[in-house]
């Protein structure tokens, strides 16, 4: 992977981090305020939030209250963190959530909603749709704003509850620890229901039996003409009396029969009077609680129909339903009149038929004989086995009654400790941590930011950012002049900050090979303006000042301009040389340096491409080897021109000069492309026009203005 300004090899490259910083700190410092006026405005706006709490204390077991056998299976002391957590995870189901709130009654409208601040629209108000959606946002809001935490090693779990209603927070906390207990009582009720279920299975095929033995015991008494004797002997030890079945049962029967036969007179008398007076008029229909309702309500008709019909036509829909209902109700009238007629004909006959039997059941008991010896065997099994089922069946009706009340009364494993109060305070927000939280997401967003801005910025300001973005060597960096500073005076100017930049680039280029400095250089750029030939000028007049013979050739045959730096006229040169229509010795010029040659570009070329492709230039390059230590090219820019990659093809070695305020990555990579197509020895890359202050070397370049107290500087409002 491309290696970036964070990493340099395998580790972390603290410098590149701590120049990034330097670079981008106004970014880092403007993003680190808008984070803390952002955590400052949401705290301000945030509604604040109340916490209350309650606790519960869980116990494995509870207590016995009934000294009756236990239908729940006992808990091992191993799972208690098992059932603790079990406990804990009904408290936030949302069968709890449910009960608290249905009690609470808060399915009814949206008053919990509003409390709790939220923001729902639901359906139009009594629609199915609607209830539902407002019953699933209120669970929703419940289990939302619920936490239950159980410490480790403790039975005391905590159920708070947040919201912006203190006394709202307090209520529902405590309905969730109410709600709590009464499902725990409730489950626990519930775990008996097999044991009650099994029991009323059994009891009910005792009774079953129970009644079949009675049954059979009755059926066959009535068969044989048996009589259980035993209330009359009872009857009889009262009364110091001993008559005999027959005779008891005869005196019994006449004096029943003399009472069904004055309940008959009675009756018969009633029915006459009744059939001979009016329906309506009769004491019975009269005293009948609903047909005094019905009379009371068709007088209300009445009064209503007489009412409206002052008011209204006979024919109008409030009148007609009237004189219906008034009618409906004497329709009622008559029959239910009727049926308390038909009633007392009933108990006429009746009384008649029970006095008809009676005779018959006397007339029958006069001629009876008993015999009840013979037949006794039989029934008295026949009662014993009634006596057993009927012993069978209080047995499991008395353990059931256990069963059910031990369910009932349980004692309850689950109690609150601490009930939960209106919490005075709010938890939320807090401005400290809101702050401190704001200022590490801002910090964090800025170093992101600073990351994908060194990383993801085309711009090429230093010589980190150019071996890093480009794959190449950076050879130095040209600081740029401030305004009224004329090049070829800083130039000159001794420790100058543009002096000892020439100077280290003179030195880099020197030791960038053991063989020492190229023969022969060629220097370029990107494009036109970028001021490769004031860096020509300044590295020739560097390396001559060395004691080096230095020839330097203005080979930019397009658009000339190294000759105006000597103050020399544009008349012979280079196209003159390759054009082999002059000698080297009658272009070169001295200069005031000393030891430096300079051959200008001479007549104008219509196709300088053509022309460097004649062949001349590499038996020039070989002459000017011969006679001069170091010879340096000026040349034309890489892109859209023919002429640098010929020139560079020919060269030891190609130095690419960049403007570092205006050319972008691509650019750069495009032209070193080409450079490298014809290749070039590209030797490495000279960054002009640095801002060094602007990408914090000033401490590397603080040698610039070393004891020069004289030399400009940039005020911090610059920098």
């Amino acid at each position: 992977m491309e290696e970036s300004w964070l990493f340099s090899g395998t580790q972390i490259d603290l410098e590149g981090v701590r120049l990034a910083l330097m670079r981008n700190r106004w970014f880092v410092v403007a993003i680190c305020c808008a984070g803390l006026l952002l955590g400052l405005s949401v705290t301000l706006l945030t509604t604040p939030t109340y916490r209350a709490e309650a606790s519960l204390q869980i116990d494995q077991q509870a207590s016995r209250v009934l000294d009756a056998p236990d239908v729940e299976p006992v808990q091992a002391v191993q799972d208690a963190d098992r059932f603790l957590q079990t406990q804990t995870e009904i408290l936030r189901s949302r069968t709890l959530a449910i009960r608290v709130a249905e009690t609470l009654g808060l399915f009814k409208d949206r008053a919990f909603l509003d409390a709790m601040r939220v923001k729902w629209k639901g359906s139009a108000p009594g629609q199915a749709d609607a209830e539902v959606a407002l019953r699933e946002r209120v669970l929703a809001t419940l289990r939302e704003h619920l936490n239950v935490t159980l410490p480790d090693g403790s039975r005391i779990a905590r159920v708070t509850f947040d919201s912006p209603d203190p006394a709202l927070a307090a209520k529902i906390a405590n309905a969730f620890a109410d709600a709590m207990i009464a499902s725990n009582l409730s489950r626990r009720f519930d775990t008996s229901g097999y044991a009650r279920q099994f029991l009323r299975e059994q009891l009910q095929q005792a009774k079953e039996r129970l009644e079949e033995s009675e049954r059979s015991m009755v059926a066959y008494a009535r068969s044989t003409g048996i009589i259980d004797t035993d209330a009359i002997k009872s009857a009889n030890q009262q009364t110091n009396s001993t008559p005999s079945l027959i005779g008891a049962s005869l005196v019994e029967a006449n004096d029943a029969l003399s009472q069904a036969r004055a309940r008959r007179i009675d009756a018969e008398q009633f029915w006459r009077n009744a059939q001979a007076a009016p329906v309506m008029n009769l004491p019975d229909v009269l005293s009948n609680p609903v047909v005094q309702t019905m009379m009371e309500r068709r007088a209300e008709l009445d009064a209503s129909y007489a009412e409206q019909s002052q008011r209204r036509q006979s024919d109008h829909p409030d009148l007609i339903r009237l004189r219906g209902q008034i009618a409906a109700l004497d329709q009622r009238l008559a029959g239910l009149a009727a049926n308390i007629r038909d009633s007392i004909r009933n108990r006429f006959l009746t009384a008649e038929l029970q006095e008809r039997q009676m005779q018959a059941e006397v007339d029958r008991l006069k001629g009876a004989t008993l015999t009840e010896q013979d037949r006794s065997i039989r029934y008295t099994i026949l009662r014993r086995e009634v006596r057993t089922n009927r012993e069978l069946y209080d047995d499991l009706l008395q353990r059931f009654r256990q069963v059910s009340t031990a369910a009932g009364v349980s004692s309850n494993n689950i109690a609150i400790v601490d009930a939960a109060s209106t919490p005075g305070r709010p938890v939320a927000p807090q401005l400290g941590v809101n702050l401190g939280l704001a200022l590490l997401g801002s910090l964090i967003v800025a170093l992101g930011f600073v990351y994908l801005r060194e990383n993801l910025d085309d711009a090429v300001g230093s010589v980190e950012q150019t071996e890093r973005k480009l794959g190449i060597t950076g050879l130095g960096m040209v600081p740029r002049l401030e305004a009224g500073l004329v090049f070829r005076e800083e130039l000159e100017r001794p420790h100058s900050p543009l002096s000892e930049a020439i100077h280290a680039i003179r030195s880099t280029v020197e030791l960038s090979d053991s063989a020492g400095p190229p023969r022969t250089t060629f220097v370029t750029s990107c494009g036109k303006g970028e001021g490769k030939t004031s860096i020509a000028y300044a590295l020739a007049r560097d390396f001559a000042q060395t004691g080096r013979r230095v020839l330097l050739i203005d080979a930019d045959m397009r658009r000339p301009s190294m000759h105006k730096l000597f103050g020399l006229e544009n008349r012979n040169g280079l196209v003159d040389l390759l054009r082999r229509e002059a000698e080297i010795a009658d272009v070169v010029h001295s200069t005031p340096i000393l030891n430096l040659a300079f051959i200008a570009t001479g007549g104008s070329a219509a196709n300088p491409a053509e022309l460097l492709a004649m062949g001349t230039l590499p038996w020039l390059v070989g002459q000017f080897e011969e006679q001069y230590d170091l010879v340096l090219f000026d040349g034309p820019p890489v892109l859209g021109l023919a002429d640098a990659p010929s020139i560079a093809a020919h060269v030891d070695a190609t130095l690419f000069v960049v403007d570092s305020s205006k050319v972008n990555r691509r650019t750069i990579r495009a032209a070193l492309r080409r450079l490298r197509l014809s290749r070039a020895a590209l030797r490495g890359i000279i960054l002009n026009r640095v801002e060094v202050q602007a990408f914090g070397y000033g401490y590397g370049y603080a040698y610039y203005n070393y004891s020069h107290d004289d030399a400009p500087r940039k005020r911090w409002w610059r920098r």
